[in-house]
């Protein structure tokens, strides 16, 4: 049987080096010295900015300077080090926190115009009556002939309970219309395709760990469970990370009290520690299989790398990417933050993964794409007395 690998209606790649911590900044202002030192280092910084605004021969906005100037900083530091600028910070709030407020609708380019490609069930947008297809040709009396797609889905973005006014033309009827939507809030779907591949066989694929993960995969392995599961298979192929505590939670449920998740080392002395299971929140002993590839990364691979020290799970598929390094999300501003590492992780068993990947129990490289998925037929293979 074959099962698609497919991400559908994505809002956000954060990039390898989602192994994320969110709200740090106090924890990280505490371990900050020496600022008399940086204070006395700025003098530069700003003796640059004020020549550059006096002499420069074109106009400059002081802000988007700064923007830029902390940028190149964190990109002296590491590839996974990154500033957030008040468009992309919001993103990032939205990934975090696994919902937005919004109408509903995944869109594609049609005739220069955004279209409605897809609609989620009970959103806003199927309230409101639009249909697959429909191109929007205005937004609140803008016209959106030309324009970009993330430009388009932050128009459609905003405070729940607020109306956006739409007009679109329908091919159907030939006709423009207009439609006002009340937006919504949205919960980003990183929990997907929850299906019985077997009688007693189970499967569902992660897409990225964000605030709302464990909650959905507690509601598909009770589904699951419901209808007689007792072999599971996790696809975290493409999961390129996403919040660390949710990889956490995650290992929680298939792991017996006392037993070691993850080390985390930082300078940062809150996030310097060992995380263990609690037993609390354990689900039955199922048989299991994780499905990795090389895009597999952070929080995928503290979960991955979990289950292979302690013998709980077969994973199955490529090396992973190989990112053991921890981000935190530190706010600098009500409109702007950062991206920084912080921490360093090692596999209960003191593995470094760091540039080096995860290989699973089972190396099964799949073909050419639209051929056969080799690695769930070998998943399937290896639980075929539940199918």
């Amino acid at each position: 049987m074959k099962i698609k690998n497919v991400m559908a209606g994505t809002v956000l790649a954060l990039g390898v080096g989602a192994g994320l911590l969110y709200g740090a900044s106090a924890e990280i202002s505490k371990a900050v010295k020496g600022a008399d030192d940086i204070i006395e280092e700025l003098k530069l910084f700003s003796k640059a900015l004020s020549v550059i605004q006096q002499g420069y021969v074109l106009e400059v906005n002081p802000r988007q300077m700064l923007y830029h100037a902390v940028q190149g900083m964190l990109g002296s530091l590491d590839r996974y080090c990154e500033f957030f600028d008040p468009e992309k910070y919001k993103l990032v709030e939205m990934h975090i926190k696994g919902e937005y407020a919004g109408i509903g609708a995944v869109l594609k380019m049609l005739d220069d115009y955004p279209a409605i490609r897809l609609i989620q069930p009970g959103s806003a947008a199927e309230k409101a009556g639009l249909q697959i297809q429909d191109k929007i040709m205005k937004i609140d009396g803008v016209s959106m002939l030309k324009k970009p797609i993330p430009e388009v889905a932050s128009l459609l973005r905003g405070d729940a309970d607020t109306d956006v006014a739409l007009n679109i033309w329908r091919d159907s009827v030939k006709q423009t219309m207009d439609i006002v939507v009340r937006r919504q809030i949205i919960e980003i779907q990183s929990v997907n395709d929850v299906r019985m591949v077997g009688k007693e066989l189970g499967y569902f694929r992660i897409d990225s760990f964000q605030g709302t993960t464990i909650k959905q995969v507690d509601k598909a392995l009770k589904e699951l469970g419901e209808k007689g599961m007792k072999a599971l298979i996790i696809d975290l192929r493409n999961n390129d990370g996403g919040l660390m505590p949710q990889a956490v939670e995650l290992a929680e449920r298939f792991l017996p009290k006392r037993k070691k998740v993850v080390s985390v080392d930082s300078k940062i002395p809150e996030q310097k520690k060992e995380y263990f299971s609690t037993g609390k929140k354990r689900v039955p002993d199922y048989r299991l299989v994780v499905l990795v590839n090389k895009v597999s990364a952070s929080a995928s691979e503290i979960f991955s790398a979990c289950m292979q020290d302690h013998k709980r799970a077969t994973i199955v598929g490529t090396k992973t990417y190989g990112k053991a390094s921890v981000q935190s999300v530190v706010p600098l501003d009500e409109y702007t933050a950062m991206k920084l590492t912080t921490a360093h992780y090692l596999s209960p068993l003191g593995r470094q993964i760091n540039g080096v990947g995860l290989t699973p129990d089972e190396v099964v490289e799949n073909g050419s794409s639209g051929g056969p998925d080799q690695q769930v037929i070998k998943a399937l293979s290896l639980l075929k007395e539940y199918m």
